[in-house]
């Protein structure tokens, strides 16, 4: 928890800092709200593990749609927020994922 916290919030503190308008205020913990959602999304893929893809499914079918719905950009909403913290959440799967052991020949 506290390395996918790490990764996420510097990928989405980073990402907003390079990316946003100068001069605008980012307020709020959403980029990692959305970071942790696209990390139980892209775990079951990068683990191969049926139960985290299960996990990743009900995640999308819960909040799906709020996820997409916050990438909009609206006025006094950090679409770039949102949207580095769930590239940071997909980071976070592919670098904590699991070692898999080698199948013995």
């Amino acid at each position: 928890m506290l390395a996918v916290t790490a990764i996420v919030g510097l990928v989405s503190g980073l990402g907003t800092w390079l990316v946003a308008p100068e001069f605008t205020l980012h307020i709020g913990a959403s980029g990692v709200v959305f970071g942790y959602a696209t990390y139980l999304i892209s775990r079951g893929v990068f683990n191969r593990d049926a139960l985290e893809l299960a996990v990743g499914l009900i995640v999308v079918l819960v909040w799906g749609t709020a996820l997409l719905g916050g990438l909009r950009p609206e006025d006094g909403i950090s679409w770039q927020g949102h949207l580095f913290g769930a590239i940071g959440g997909v980071i976070a799967a592919r670098v904590l994922r699991r070692e898999r052991a080698p199948v013995p020949a």
